[in-house]
């Protein structure tokens, strides 16, 4: 994205321009881009991306809610990952970019020690998830073409939380069948 000082020779402007370039500000700053009409496909790579995106979500609602500190910690699990975020990194996109990795190979792992959990394992990580303060939030999800299908439930995005904060370097190992303990 280019930056501009005094587009179109004014110190201002908004919106497109000859159906070509488009005027606008990020963070304070007069930018220009090429025009581009959006498309909305609902492949089944692009929804599930879009389902990972999701369950990172839900996960970044609680971090950024929660006043609780986990077992051990002396801070926020948003508050360690504030600090820890490299250069230019928000901390939300720092744990969005810890959960799915490169090429999602860190939310197939993650999705993988999930589930290989037994039945029992995955309840007890859903309480874990409903006791927290607030409650984790479950992730829906969508097939191709965008028909809903099964959520991914608390317990699992709890977990995928977890091993975000894993792979982040915030705990020192997966998480594993027994939930982390906050107060």
């Amino acid at each position: 994205m280019a930056k501009v000082s005094g587009p179109l020779m004014s110190m201002d402007a908004s919106g497109a321009f000859g159906g070509a370039i488009v005027f606008s500000k990020w963070k304070g700053r007069n930018t220009v881009r090429q025009l581009v009409t959006p498309s909305n496909p609902m492949s089944t790579d692009q929804v599930t991306a879009r389902n990972r995106i999701r369950a990172t979500g839900a996960a970044q609602r609680q971090i950024n809610l929660s006043t609780q500190i986990r077992t051990g910690q002396t801070l926020t699990d948003k508050a360690r990952l504030a600090a820890a975020a490299p250069a230019g990194y928000a901390w939300n996109g720092f744990l969005t970019d810890s959960i799915i990795g490169a090429g999602a190979v860190n939310y197939a792992a993650g999705q993988a020690a999930w589930d290989a959990l037994a039945a029992g394992e995955k309840t007890a990580w859903d309480t874990a998830a409903g006791a927290r303060t607030p409650a984790v939030f479950a992730a829906a999800q969508f097939t191709a073409g965008n028909v809903a299908a099964t959520s991914l439930t608390a317990g699992n995005v709890y977990f995928l939380q977890q091993y975000g904060l894993y792979v982040a370097g915030l705990q020192a190992s997966a998480p594993n069948a027994t939930p982390p303990t906050y107060a």
